[in-house]
């Protein structure tokens, strides 16, 4: 039931932007890409590649989740499980090649960022998809949800 009830999370947050449009809402859809973005993208990478643990905790909420085929039961709940699953990946080889924003949906204090990600495990060339959502707290963006897909 849970995977189920997460899905039908992830396709209202998709959908609602087009919903708010319709109604003259703040939602802004395709606009420049705040470098701001580019920067966490960029941050997130590096911390990864270079094993920086720290350093990609700074990134999450306390309360974000993972959602991976690459995660046991599909999904990591919370700062520590994800980062501690992110360490297992580094460990094993994992290197992030590049992240780009393909697309991005934003409001006041939520944004969606959709990704194209390429990386090198073990030798191994993969691209697959993430979809980051982050929430503005206390000022800074947060990821809140990170889902990936090869």
């Amino acid at each position: 039931m849970k995977p189920f009830c997460l899905i039908i999370c992830i396709a209202a947050l998709l959908f609602s932007p087009f919903l708010y449009a319709q109604s003259g809402s703040a939602i802004k859809t395709n606009i420049k890409l705040p470098a701001e973005f580019d920067t966490i993208a960029e941050e997130w990478r590096k911390a990864y590649n270079s094993g920086d643990a720290p350093r990609l905790q700074l990134l999450y909420a306390e309360n974000a989740r993972y959602v991976s085929s690459h995660v046991p039961g599909l999904e990591a709940n919370g700062r520590d499980a994800l980062i501690a699953n992110f360490k297992n990946g580094i460990t094993a080889g994992g290197h992030v090649d590049f992240i780009k924003i393909l697309n991005t949906e934003i409001s006041k204090e939520l944004a969606m960022l959709f990704c194209l990600y390429q990386a090198t495990n073990n030798g191994q060339t993969v691209q697959g998809r993430n979809l980051l959502i982050l929430r503005k707290i206390e000022g800074k963006w947060l990821i809140v949800m990170h889902m990936t897909v090869e």
